[in-house]
């Protein structure tokens, strides 16, 4: 029930980051047309999850005589499954680290907040990218002030998600940070207790 995408490797590949985002909104597109189709049908399909994060790994042949695979081991493999997987506790579909963002100057992205993975210590900023329409859309111009007075820990940030949870109920970051909010956690840190 997974893939794993390797970009940069066997050669390599400048814009790796960048094919790599393209990649994920490619099968996120395909993913949801299907979707539909299947609904339309009055057949009921899950929804499909995305990871990315960019880093160092161990990548070539592994295994042995009973299984031998092209593949990559590491952290940066493990951080990548993780951000695919807390898609489902955040309420969205496609999950970037910061490592990845930082390289795609020609997307557009939105933050989720720095997520501190089960077992890890050291938070990951995340993020959830978007159209550049979507960008430019009063939602999103809301969104990041609300999120950068939720970085600052500033009460303000409340009232502020309260009139975008009013206004965009069905967002689902706008819900995960106003629920995070009124249950007294006002940070953009998120810790998950869960894989």
């Amino acid at each position: 029930d997974a893939v794993v995408g390797i970009f940069n490797a066997p050669l390599d590949q400048p814009d790796h980051a960048e094919k790599a985002v393209q990649c994920a909104l490619a099968m996120d597109r395909i993913s949801k047309d299907f979707i539909a189709k299947m609904n339309a049908r009055g057949i009921e399909f899950g929804v499909t999850r995305i990871g990315i994060n960019t880093g160092r790994a161990i990548v070539g042949n592994f295994g042995g005589s009973g299984r031998f695979d092209y593949t990559a081991h590491g952290d940066s493999i493990n951080t990548a499954a993780r951000m695919e997987g807390v898609n489902k506790h955040l309420g969205t579909q496609i999950c970037i680290s910061g490592t990845t963002v930082a390289q795609c100057p020609n997307h557009f992205f939105r933050p989720i907040g720095a997520l501190i993975l089960k077992g890890k210590t050291e938070a990951i900023e995340a993020f959830e990218p978007m159209t550049k329409e979507e960008s430019q859309s009063p939602l999103t111009k809301r969104y990041l002030d609300a999120f950068e007075l939720l970085t600052l820990a500033d009460p303000k940030a409340e009232e502020l998600f309260a009139s975008l949870q009013a206004d965009y109920p069905d967002d689902a970051l706008v819900k995960l940070h106003y629920d995070r909010i009124t249950s007294g956690i006002l940070s953009s840190t998120i810790v998950l207790a869960e894989k």
